[in-house]
């Protein structure tokens, strides 16, 4: 698939099949990825993929914790519309009022996936060293989505997430991933269930003109 076709093929699926992605597949898409530039090629980031044993055993503590009220400690904090500015939190507030009616059309499936982590086969964890400045938290978003448009063009289906991440000693834990480690963003990978609302839905973009600004 050509690069422009894949930006805007690309979205958000989040109900995935049971079908497993080959770890010769995921290597290529992480290898398509480290093309990504960085900070005097500091290529900050890590990549740990969850999958089969390992992506069960989050799942599993995951569910415990939320059965246990366990509070979210994200290592990224975790922000709230309020947090951003104006112009951010209207844009916020459409996709809101938005996706509110695809999860009204077919609730039981979004709090399925939710709780199960949208089903995903394959779980990328991007990681970064502890402390990690302003420039490298840049860079991991720009490898992010050069990981997801690799996915994409290799046929595989994405969604980053938060919820990925908000208990990320049970993602240490389970990937034997070094104490000091910043689990930054999680990254959903596999096919996608095309007949759900949920990977239906498609999110629309503030027209160019408002955020382009070209001075002679």
């Amino acid at each position: 698939m050509e690069a422009i076709k894949a930006i805007h093929t690309r979205h958000s699926v989040r109900a995935f099949k049971d079908d497993p992605i080959e770890p010769q597949l995921l290597t290529m898409i992480v290898t398509d990825a480290q093309q990504t530039p960085s900070w005097g090629n500091s290529q900050p980031w890590q990549v740990y993929i969850a999958t089969g044993h390992a992506l069960t055993n989050i799942k599993q503590h995951y569910a415990t914790a939320a059965e246990q009220g366990m509070t979210e400690d994200a290592d990224l904090a975790k922000v709230h519309r309020g947090d951003f500015s104006a112009f951010a939190s209207q844009n916020m507030g459409h996709w809101v009022g938005t996706f509110r009616l695809v999860i009204d059309s077919d609730p039981t499936t979004y709090w399925d996936s939710r709780a199960n982590l949208y089903r995903a086969p394959a779980i990328a964890y991007l990681v970064l060293d502890a402390n990690p400045n302003s420039w490298s938290i840049y860079d991991l978003g720009a490898f992010s989505q050069t990981l997801m448009l690799a996915a994409t063009a290799r046929g595989v289906q994405s969604v980053p997430s938060y919820e990925l991440v908000k208990y990320p000693a049970i993602v240490r834990n389970a990937l034997g991933m070094p104490a000091n480690k910043v689990v930054a963003m999680g990254i959903a990978l596999g096919y996608e269930k095309p007949e759900k609302p949920l990977n239906q839905f498609r999110t629309d973009r503030v027209a160019t003109p408002q955020v382009l600004h070209i001075i002679n």
